[in-house]
């Protein structure tokens, strides 16, 4: 009763004869998500679970999983690589560094938007890490860009990390102190966004625009400003 039970609470009533070689793989890793489950765990375990899968597989699973973990209230600690699977799967992060400690811990929102750290802001999805300074009136000069940090700091070096969905894109307007000056090197299309790459005298920026309409191509000089979200001042590592 309890093996059909946990077939039923991922979605396989009717497979308990099939063998292995008639299931795909999404199936395999439900049927072993079941034989977990059959062991009333206190307290289940993923690790990696879904690194050998494709990728609208991994979407279905991690999908699945967090259904599951809501529908049965389970305590789940997983255990992944993929920034994009924890920030989908999760009500508490914790990042580990490499010796072990834990560098920061909160909810998906708290750290993508709100890393404390270099590292945690290089680590929790794609960012650029800028050299900047933060001035006595409370401000951080990164080149030409003046920014309002969350919360206050110490006069001196630190670090801006921007996200590439914070840049926002403005062509053919005159540029002022809130903008930074770029020139169009890369351009890729990838269906629902255009991934840029400006060279700027910040360095190159990589930009993610979901905008398909007005279209990039290389050569074009733009103005390059930031966003309300997708930008943390943190303390330099």
């Amino acid at each position: 009763m309890r093996g059909s039970e946990a077939l039923k609470n991922v979605g396989l009533v009717g497979y308990d004869e099939r063998l292995p070689s008639e299931l795909s793989g999404g199936q395999q890793q439900r049927v072993a998500l079941a034989r977990a489950l059959v062991l009333e765990p206190a307290v289940l375990l993923f690790d990696e679970p879904l690194s050998n899968l494709d990728a609208r597989l991994r979407r279905e699973m991690r999908e699945e999983i967090r259904s599951l973990q809501q529908r049965l209230n389970l305590t789940v600690a997983y255990v992944t690589h993929d920034q994009s699977e924890a920030l989908a799967v999760s009500d508490q992060i914790v990042v580990m560094s490499a010796d072990g400690l834990i560098a920061q811990r909160g909810s998906p929102r708290e750290m993508y938007e709100f890393p404390q750290s270099e590292f945690v802001a290089g680590f929790m999805g794609e960012a650029m890490l800028f050299p900047g300074v933060a001035g006595a009136d409370g401000l951080v000069q990164l080149g030409p860009l003046s920014i309002t940090p969350r919360h206050a700091l110490a006069p001196g070096a630190v670090k801006v990390a921007v996200r590439p969905e914070a840049w926002r894109i403005h062509r053919g307007e005159r540029l002022h102190g809130a903008a930074v000056a770029g020139k169009l090197l890369k351009a890729a299309y990838l269906g629902s966004f255009f991934e840029y790459t400006f060279e700027t005298v910040l360095g190159n920026i990589f930009v993610v625009s979901p905008d398909l309409t007005h279209v990039l191509e290389p050569g074009v000089e733009v103005g390059l400003a930031l966003a309300d979200h997708g930008v943390s001042v943190v303390r330099a590592d």
